[in-house]
């Protein structure tokens, strides 16, 4: 009897510790920033981490090198993160990166992508991968070479290697963790490859715009990673015109075509 008294009485004190330990955290929010300076998140800019912060009208922005004000879009705000308190780690469902040539929305979280926009135009093959391999991403938490090791899921590229090999630059950042996935090896060999390769043909009457955005399940690796289930591919062509694709996150056994499904 006395033991269940003494872990009731327990489990009551750190109950009230954890829900005091929040009320503090958003009253220490609340005070120090005030409504209009809320932080909302982070954004990666050329390379540097900015801190994303709630404007008067709902809309966030960061402070650029001159001083001034950038707003970016209200998708990109996670003013809601602040409830979502996790004393474990400091990990964000969204981190906006910008690459240059493709910009990616990464979930640190699952340590995969959640989406990557990128826009193919009939670049000219100027250098060769060689030994290029993934590299980590300054400020990101992304997955790493221990999530790809004695498994069938390749490292797939979301924004292609092969679209971006007009420069060296531009190639190597196609070869950042936070450009691949978890993607099945027949599907990354395959058919992805083969609408990739469709869409460099397609670019030489115009360029394309192209969203990738992955599924997720429940699945998560023992590594940490979460699996993805499945990739939506989006092309917007210059006409306005638009394809668009869904393929499973599994061995392919149709042709690239017969993935292509109704936009709305």
């Amino acid at each position: 009897m006395f033991k269940s008294q003494t872990y009731l009485l327990l489990l009551i004190t750190n109950s009230y510790i954890y829900y005091m330990r929040r009320i503090f955290f958003l009253f220490f929010i609340v005070i120090t920033f005030g409504c209009s300076d809320t932080l909302c998140g982070t954004r990666i800019v050329s390379g540097e981490q900015k801190t994303l912060t709630l404007g008067p009208n709902g809309g966030c922005y960061y402070v650029n090198n001159n001083g001034n004000k950038s707003y970016v879009d209200k998708s990109e705000c996670n003013c809601d993160d602040l409830l979502n308190i996790d004393d474990s780690n400091d990990k964000r469902s969204s981190v906006i990166i910008q690459k240059g040539v493709y910009e990616v929305s990464y979930n640190e979280i699952y340590e995969q992508p959640n989406w990557v926009k990128y826009t193919v135009s009939n670049r000219p093959k100027n250098v060769d991968r060689g030994s290029m391999d993934f590299h980590n991403e300054s400020g990101v938490y992304t997955s790493n070479d221990a999530d790809y090791s004695n498994n069938p899921w390749d490292k797939g590229h979301l924004a292609p290697a092969a679209s971006f090999s007009d420069t060296y630059d531009n190639l190597y950042s196609t070869f950042s963790y936070v450009n691949c996935a978890m993607q099945i090896d027949n599907l990354n060999r395959g058919e992805w490859a083969e609408l990739e390769q469709q869409v460099r043909n397609w670019s030489t009457t115009g360029s394309i715009n192209v969203e990738v955005e992955l599924v997720f399940g429940n699945e998560v690796r023992s590594t940490g990673v979460r699996l993805p289930t499945g990739f939506w591919k989006r092309l917007t062509f210059s006409d306005g015109t638009k394809r668009c694709y869904y393929f499973p996150n599994s061995n392919t056994n149709k042709n690239w075509d017969q993935y292509q499904v109704n936009c709305n």
